[in-house]
C-alpha cells in the first residue's frame, strides 16, 4: 500500500544541479534534481521514450535530460520539453511525459510526496534543530523497512551505536504514542564504568527512540538521566526493492563531555569524530535473537492507521 504522505528520501547535499540523483521509495524509482535556481524536483526515474533511467542524465535548461536519446523532462510537470530529432517548431505531444512528484526541501532533507491527496504542510523531519557540527551518511541495508522500524524499538543497539555507550535491554516505562509516533526509553550506561547492566539500577543515560506508526523517519536521542539531550540522530528510511531499506541520516552532538564519560569517548570527541554510528551492515543473528516486545504495539497501531487511510 502506498502511504499518502511525505517521505524524506535524500540528504540535501546529495541532490545536485548538474545531474540526477536516484532514490527508491516503496519500490518506486525516483530521480531527484535541482534546477539553476536551486529548487528541487522529483520525477519518475524512467524515460517516456525507451524506459531507461533518467537519473544518470544531466540537468539542462528544460529539466532533466535522458542520457540515452536526449529527451528532456520538466521537473514540475513531468512533461517532455525537448526531443532532439524534432524540428524546433514541431509540437511535442502531451502523452510524452513522466510522473512528477511534489518535492520539498527542509531540515537538511529532500522530501517527496507519495500517493494521492493534496500534500500537507507537515514534514516528517520537522522538529530537527541541529546545533554545531553535523554528521551525515546514507546506506542500503538488508532488512525490510517494517522490520527496521520494529528493531529500532525492540533492539536499537542492533542498528546503531553511540560512542562510549552501552545500550541496555531495560525499558524505562511502556511505549507511549505521541502525534503519530511511538516513543520508548531504555537505559544506557557508559562503557567500562562500574558493573555491567543489571535488572535494577540507576541508569546514568537513556536512549529514546521515536518511531513512526506509518512512514519512515525516526529519531534516536541519547539523553542524560536528567533528560538533557546529548546526541540526536534523525534517520530517514524508505522501502527499497527486494526486501531492503534505504537510509539517510543527520546527527549532531548537543553537549560537551559529561561526568562519567570514558576516556575513549572523550578522545573521539576531541578529535571531532562522529558521536554515533548507523550500521550499514546488520547482524542477522542479533536481529533474530531479539525478543519481539514494544514493536507489537507499533504493528497494531500501524495497521489501524493504515486502515483509516485506505
Amino acid at each position: 500500500m502506498t502511504y499518502p504522505g511525505w517521505w524524506a528520501l535524500a540528504l540535501s547535499e546529495s541532490v545536485k544541479s548538474d545531474k540526477g540523483h536516484a532514490v527508491v521509495c516503496e519500490g518506486a524509482q525516483i530521480a531527484l534534481f535541482r534546477d539553476a535556481t536551486g529548487a528541487v524536483f522529483a520525477l519518475e526515474d524512467r524515460c517516456a521514450h525507451r524506459r531507461v533511467l533518467l537519473s544518470p542524465g544531466p540537468v539542462v535548461a528544460g529539466g532533466l535530460q535522458c542520457p540515452y536519446h536526449g529527451w528532456t523532462f520538466d521537473g514540475a510537470s513531468g512533461q517532455c520539453t525537448d526531443i532532439p530529432n524534432l524540428r524546433r517548431d514541431e509540437p511535442i505531444g502531451e502523452k510524452y511525459a513522466v510522473r512528477a512528484y511534489p518535492a520539498r526541501e527542509a531540515h537538511g532533507f529532500v522530501h517527496v510526496w507519495r500517493g494521492g491527496g493534496e500534500p500537507d504542510a507537515r514534514l516528517p523531519s520537522a522538529g530537527t534543530a541541529p546545533r554545531g557540527r553535523e554528521y551525515t551518511g546514507s546506506a542500503v541495508v538488508s532488512l525490510a523497512l517494517s522490520h527496521y522500524l520494529d528493531v529500532m524499538l525492540d533492539g536499537p543497539e542492533c542498528l546503531l551505536s553511540f560512542a562510549g555507550v552501552q545500550i541496555t535491554d531495560f525499558f524505562l516505562g511502556d511505549p507511549r504514542r505521541e502525534d503519530g509516533y511511538l516513543l520508548l526509553d531504555r537505559g544506557a550506561v557508559w562503557q567500562g564504568r562500574g558493573a555491567g547492566p543489571a535488572f535494577v539500577r540507576d541508569h546514568p543515560l537513556l536512549v529514546r527512540t521515536r518511531v513512526p506508526l506509518v512512514g519512515g523517519t525516526m529519531t534516536v536521542t541519547l539523553l542524560s538521566a536528567e533528560e538533557d539531550e546529548l546526541v540526536t540522530v534523525v534517520i530517514a528510511a524508505s522501502e527499497n526493492r527486494r526486501g531492503t531499506t534505504s537510509l539517510c541520516w543527520r546527527g549532531f552532538r548537543h553537549a560537551q563531555a559529561r561526568p562519567g564519560m570514558p576516556l575513549k569517548a572523550r578522545l573521539a570527541q576531541a578529535l571531532g569524530r562522529a558521536p554515533f554510528e548507523v550500521f550499514a551492515q546488520i547482524d542477522g543473528a542479533a536481529i533474530a535473537a531479539l525478543e519481539v516486545a514494544p514493536s507489537l504495539e507499533r504493528q497494531g497501531a500501524s495497521f489501524d492507521r493504515q486502515r483509516k487511510l485506505a
